[in-house]
């Protein structure tokens, strides 16, 4: 039972040190948090069911409200974080055309994605050549 507070107090920690590295380190305090549960209840059940060897018929409940409160502090804090980033409200949608842009590329040469568009690729079967198209992947990136 009280590895399982232990546990429980460390999963919060666990999720703002590995943030930065990974950006989704919510599913690794998720599984400790299901872990405290786990051990937390076994620990409840052993010292409900033989009270003369495990002691702690007073701290259990205590231990539960308190780990439940730290759960639930977690949760709500996960869930108002995502209200704290700003609404992109000009953000090109999915299948909508991307605003005209240029990036450099590998060799240093400057790319516009009109050109990208209107450049056709050559085949060597002699037919109309085929237009060129863009796959854009947009990420919020933080660097």
């Amino acid at each position: 039972m009280w590895v399982g507070f232990l546990i429980c107090l460390l999963s919060p920690f666990a999720f703002f040190s590995l943030f930065e590295i990974t950006r989704s380190a919510v599913w690794i305090s998720v599984a400790l948090f299901v872990i405290a549960a786990v051990l937390i209840v076994g620990g409840l059940q052993r010292t409900y069911s033989a009270p003369e060897s495990y002691r702690g018929r007073i701290a259990g409940p205590i231990v539960v409200t308190l780990s439940v409160l730290v759960m639930a502090l977690f949760a709500f804090g996960m869930y108002e974080m995502k209200k704290a980033y700003p609404v992109a409200k000009n953000a090109p949608q999915v299948g909508q055309k991307a605003p005209e842009f240029a990036l450099t590329d590998s060799n240093n040469k400057n790319v516009k994605l009109a050109e990208l568009l209107s450049t056709p690729l050559s085949e060597s079967s002699g037919s109309a050549p085929a237009r060129r198209g863009v796959l854009l992947v947009f990420y919020r990136g933080y660097w």
